[in-house]
């Protein structure tokens, strides 16, 4: 009896541990286009019923899904057999080169594709994933990409091919400005404005009116970089993909200063997945105590 109540208590403390384990690989779905995802506006303390003619009335909205990745230097940027995958025509040529040739690509792919997509990033954790609700307005959205830059040169090239150059000496911060809306006359697709933008942190000394030291103040001011500014729209079936391009190993690059940072064994890339979802938000209709 004791062997079976010893077999039984070892059999029971492995499934426990297996179940405890954690699960370190991530393992995004599939989005779901076919049927939006119904958002209740709920009170302060009720439950609420919605009836199904309801849902189906109610204006559809979108909701977006953001991925940022950091894979190794390489895996995405010089990855051809990736980039056959991606419409990179959803830009015009001009935009698409001025990007390219500042260290940035971009293109869209639809979701039926997002299988292969998966499974690049099952192969690499490190992935931070936002969940927001798109208006009618542009909502504005910062995506940190490289934090505590100590100084750095970004040189880039504007529209008219010119080269143009700026040093930060302070410490500063690279993100990367988003606003968000449905398109106009489209509710169905989804509207993206993205700009790089360095946040620097400056400090000065503040003097009391009888010129003795107050202290120091820190303040942040943020510097948009317009001439690169994407716009772009995304239909609900696609997603976008924002990474760097082969020109991003100019590290003065916008590419490189921002989507190319020193992992502690290896360099890195930093790639954007943004997919837009249907949404509807119905008011409640029952409430029930």
């Amino acid at each position: 009896m004791s062997k079976q109540i010893f077999k039984f208590a070892t059999i029971a403390l492995a499934a426990l541990m297996s179940a405890c384990s954690p699960n370190t690989t991530p393992k995004p779905p599939q989005p779901s286009m076919e049927n939006p995802r119904l958002m209740v506006q709920r009170g302060s303390a009720a439950m609420y019923a919605v009836s199904a003619a309801a849902a189906a009335q109610a204006p559809l909205q979108l909701e977006v899904d953001l991925y940022q990745l950091q894979v190794p230097l390489g895996t995405i940027s010089r990855n051809e057999k990736f980039w056959k995958r991606v419409d990179e025509q959803c830009v015009d040529v001009a935009t698409y080169d001025l990007l390219f040739k500042n260290g940035v690509r971009v293109g869209e792919a639809p979701i039926a594709e997002w299988d292969y997509f998966r499974q690049v990033m099952e192969g690499h954790p490190a992935i931070t994933k936002a969940n927001t609700l798109v208006g009618a307005e542009g909502k504005p959205i910062e995506l940190p990409l490289r934090k505590e830059a100590r100084g750095q040169d970004i040189f880039y090239f504007d529209s008219t091919n010119a080269l143009i150059g700026r040093t930060y000496d302070d410490q500063c911060e690279d993100v990367i400005s988003m606003t968000m809306q449905s398109a106009p006359r489209q509710l169905d697709t989804l509207r993206l404005v993205l700009c790089p933008t360095v946040r620097s942190m400056r400090k000065r000394l503040s003097y009391s009116v009888l010129n003795s030291e107050l202290g120091e103040i820190s303040y942040v001011t943020p510097q948009r970089i317009y001439d690169l500014n994407l716009r772009v729209d995304v239909p609900m079936e696609h997603f976008l993909i924002v990474a760097p391009s082969s020109d991003s190993l100019r590290s003065t690059s916008i590419g490189g200063s921002f989507f190319l940072t020193d992992g502690p064994a290896e360099r890195m890339e930093t790639v954007l997945l943004i997919v837009p979802r249907p949404l509807r938000q119905v008011e409640p209709l029952i409430k029930s105590h």
